[in-house]
C-alpha cells in the first residue's frame, strides 16, 4: 500500500452549532485513503493520547470539536513523551487533525522524518450536542441522557446517534483502511482517549461495552504487535507489549488497585529488578501483597519484607487466579494489593479480569507492572490503568538496604 500524505480528502463537511458556548465546529467525515495494494504483514503500532487541552483542564466535553488547544501542561507532557520514544524507530507517524492532537504530534514526532500525516477518522468520538458542556450543564440539560452517557456508554443516544458504536464501527475502518494498508512497520498514531481506545479494544476483540475500561492518560504510550493473521474485532494475531504508560507511577491511585508485578525468570533477571521494584512500592501506598511460595517471585517477595521503611500489611500466599480473587472481596479500601507471581498467572488473572479467554496476548516482561482499578470488587467492570509498564525500571534509585 502506497499512502499519499496529499491524497488525505473529506468527503463531506458540515457545520454545526453547540448552544452552549455559542460556536460553531467543522465535522468531518470517513477519510478516503488512496492505496496501491494492500499489506497485513508484521507491524508495531504505538499509540499517544494528546497532552492536556484547555477543554481538559476546564472539564468541558470536546468529542471531536476542535476549539480547544494545549496547555502549558499539555505541552510538558508532549515534551516528556518525546523523550520517552526517543530511541523507538517509527516510519511514520499518523495524526488526529483536531488541533490538541495536531499539537502533541508536533512536539513527539519533533522534525522526523518523513512528515506528519493528518487522518480524519482518528479524531475523537463525535458527541453532538453535548460537544462543550461542563459536566453540570450536561446534567442540568440533559438529567436521564447524561447518566446514561455515564453509567452505559454503549446504549447512550443522543441527535438520533449511538456515538459508541459509531466510534467502534470507525476503528474497524481504520483499521482496515489505514492502519493495515500501510507499507510501513513501524508507526505511530497520535490520537485521543476515546478512539484510542476503540481502535485497541476493537484488535483486543473487546466491544462497545468496554468502553472506559481502557483509559488513556494523556500523553500516555501504549504499543501493540500484529502478525500476519491479525483481523480486528476477533482479537487474534496481536500482542499488547505495553499500555498506558506514563512518567507517573500508576499505583499513585486514591483507589482499590490490584498491581500484578511479573517476577523474574532467571537470577540475572532478579539481580536487575529487586531494587527497583522495592523503591516504588515503597512510595505507594499497600494494603497486601500475595505471591508464589517458591521460587525468585517468592524470593523477591521476602526481601520486599525485610526491606526498610515499608508499611505494614497483609501477606497471602497465592497459586491460582481463584486465590487471589479470594483475597479481594472488600476491596473498597484505598489502597493497592499487589500480586508478584510468574508470568503465566499475571496474564491469566489479566485475562479474567478483562473477560478474554487467553492472557498471552499480554506480553509481560520481568518487573512490568500491570494495574487494575478494582473498586467495588472483582465483579464490577476492573480497569485496566496500564499494562506491563516498566518506566520505574529505569529509575535512578538508591541503593536498598535489608535487615
Amino acid at each position: 500500500c502506497r499512502y499519499y500524505a496529499t491524497q488525505v480528502m473529506f468527503t463531506k463537511h458540515r457545520v454545526r452549532t453547540i448552544p452552549c458556548v455559542g460556536v460553531t465546529r467543522l465535522r468531518r467525515s470517513i477519510t478516503n485513503v488512496t492505496c496501491t495494494s494492500s499489506s497485513s504483514s508484521s507491524k508495531s503500532i504505538t499509540f499517544v493520547r494528546h497532552g492536556q487541552s484547555t477543554w481538559n483542564a476546564e472539564g468541558r466535553i470536546q468529542g471531536s470539536s476542535n476549539f480547544s488547544v494545549l496547555t502549558s501542561k499539555g505541552k510538558d507532557q508532549a515534551g516528556m513523551t518525546r523523550d520517552m520514544v526517543r530511541d523507538m524507530e517509527f516510519d511514520i507517524c499518523l495524526r488526529s487533525p483536531l488541533a490538541r492532537a495536531s499539537e502533541t504530534a508536533d512536539i513527539v514526532w519533533a522534525g522526523r522524518t518523513p512528515g506528519l500525516v493528518d487522518v480524519s477518522d482518528l479524531r475523537e468520538i463525535d458527541l453532538y450536542a453535548f460537544e462543550g458542556l461542563l459536566k453540570a450543564e450536561g446534567v442540568e440539560k440533559f438529567g436521564a441522557k447524561f447518566d446514561k452517557w455515564k453509567k452505559q456508554p454503549e446504549e447512550f443516544e443522543i441527535d438520533g446517534h449511538y456515538p459508541v458504536r459509531e466510534l467502534w464501527d470507525r476503528a474497524t475502518v481504520v483499521w482496515e483502511n489505514v492502519l493495515l494498508r500501510q507499507p510501513h512497520s513501524k508507526i505511530l498514531v497520535v490520537a485521543h482517549n476515546a478512539v484510542n481506545q476503540a481502535i485497541l479494544g476493537s484488535a483486543l476483540g473487546f466491544g462497545p461495552h468496554y468502553f472506559r475500561r481502557l483509559l488513556q492518560s494523556n500523553c500516555a504510550l501504549s504499543k501493540v504487535s500484529i502478525g500476519e493473521d491479525f483481523k480486528p474485532n476477533t482479537g487474534r494475531g496481536i500482542e499488547m507489549e505495553f499500555f498506558n504508560q506514563t512518567p507517573k507511577s500508576p499505583l499513585d491511585a486514591k483507589k482499590a488497585v490490584v498491581g500484578l508485578i511479573c517476577g523474574p525468570a532467571s537470577i540475572d533477571e532478579e539481580a536487575l529488578i529487586t531494587n527497583t521494584i522495592i523503591y516504588m512500592l515503597q512510595k505507594s501506598n499497600i494494603k497486601r501483597l500475595m505471591f508464589s511460595s517458591t521460587g525468585a517471585s517468592a524470593r523477591l517477595a521476602q526481601k520486599i519484607l525485610d526491606s526498610k521503611n515499608n508499611l505494614s500489611f497483609e501477606t497471602h500466599v497465592v497459586e491460582t487466579v481463584e486465590e487471589i480473587l479470594s483475597h479481594l472481596k472488600s476491596t473498597d479500601d484505598v489502597g493497592a494489593s499487589i500480586v508478584i507471581h510468574d508470568k503465566k498467572l499475571c496474564q491469566d488473572f489479566m485475562a479474567h479480569s478483562l473477560d478474554l479467554n487467553d492472557g498471552s496476548i499480554f506480553k509481560l516482561s520481568p518487573g512490568g507492572l500491570s494495574v487494575l482499578n478494582m473498586t467495588g470488587g472483582p465483579v464490577k467492570n476492573p480497569i485496566a490503568i496500564c499494562i506491563n509498564h516498566h518506566l520505574h525500571l529505569d529509575e535512578d534509585e538508591p541503593d536498598v538496604d535489608f535487615i
